[in-house]
């Protein structure tokens, strides 16, 4: 019996790390490693699939730019048109692989499935995380109960949709969660199991594959401004100035902010910036209204999206020529 095509898109990250001994967890150069060394460490590999190699860059995810996205997404969208791939992998750093996985999400088909891995412990470290947590998401890209599930995150056995992945922990190998919920499969002896049917959990997900059909030379820059004690309003019109042409408040408690602050993301909004209320509380969605008058400020909340995320939705939004209400709606649909 033929195995499976699997295509491993390797991006760098903590997976490909070495550290100077095999007692550090810290202080290693992240995607040091090349591909074929992050295969040959698995030889159970070969057993689940046929495994074909790229690795396009080798950088730690904190690094990751517009650039390297659409780069991304160009050749998932390529490999995705093999109609012999069962499934696609993507190792990268975890710092910013939540916003990775919904950026493929949202602009590419998700018949095969995208499974993005990682790990907390360098390649060279003792009990490094990495051999397991690739076999795992090699078990799940080539499953076939997981067709139609998109982009997913798969770190230490637990499956995470794209939406709700988050980053947790600073270092340990449970580091990541979902906002407001739990993992949508679990992996268990190498095998996964689907809690939620994976291509109808998908399915109520939002695309912007068909807007974005044609992808643009660079994304719509659009920056994070937080609030706190003492938060200064003038760098509202200071980012206006170096061009962002959106703006998301990482706000207090349900998206809040201070009058001055108020005043200066309305003039903005009122200029024509798009301007999303989020907040930089862990869990829980910042709705219509809810201690801000949005109305009045020409305010979008962005629901149960973190400000990172709202953030890539604004500028993929604005990148697909999407207007302020559309992209309302948009974040609505998470």
């Amino acid at each position: 019996m033929d195995l499976p095509r699997l295509l491993l898109i390797a991006t760098g990250g903590t997976i490909a790390g070495a550290a100077p001994s095999a007692d550090r967890t810290q202080g290693y150069r992240p995607g040091a490693l090349p591909v074929a060394a992050l295969v040959d460490a698995v030889p159970a590999l070969r057993g689940l699939a046929r495994i074909e190699t790229e690795q396009p860059f080798a950088i730690g995810s904190q690094h990751m730019t517009g650039a390297h996205h659409l780069a991304l997404v160009a050749r998932i969208r390529a490999a995705q048109a093999d109609p012999g791939l069962a499934g696609i992998v993507v190792t990268h750093g975890t710092d910013t692989m939540e916003e990775t996985a919904l950026l493929l999400d949202l602009t590419c088909p998700r018949d095969v499935p995208m499974v993005i891995t990682g790990a907390m412990r360098p390649a060279t470290a003792i009990g490094a995380d990495g051999p397991m947590n690739l076999y795992a998401a090699a078990a799940l890209a080539v499953d076939p109960a997981s067709r139609g599930a998109g982009a997913v995150v798969l770190m230490n056995d637990q499956v995470f949709g794209p939406d709700r992945a988050a980053k947790a922990h600073t270092s340990r190998t449970d580091a990541f969660v979902a906002r407001d919920g739990g993992p949508q499969a679990s992996i268990l002896d190498g095998r996964p199991r689907w809690h939620v049917p994976a291509a109808e959990t998908a399915s109520r997900r939002p695309s912007l594959r068909a807007r974005l059909a044609t992808l643009p030379a660079a994304l719509p820059r659009v920056d994070i401004v937080a609030q706190h004690v003492d938060a200064d309003p003038a760098i509202v019109p200071f980012l206006l100035s170096r061009g962002a042409r959106g703006l998301v408040l990482a706000g207090t408690g349900h998206g809040t902010m201070s009058d001055p602050m108020r005043d200066a993301l309305a003039a903005a909004a009122a200029a024509g910036c798009l301007i999303i209320r989020a907040s930089r509380v862990a869990n829980g969605p910042v709705t219509r209204n809810a201690g801000v008058d949005d109305d009045a400020g020409g305010f979008v909340p962005a629901g149960a999206l973190s400000p990172h995320k709202a953030r890539l939705v604004a500028s993929l939004g604005l990148a697909a020529g999407l207007v302020r209400d559309e992209i309302g709606a948009l974040i609505d649909a998470f």
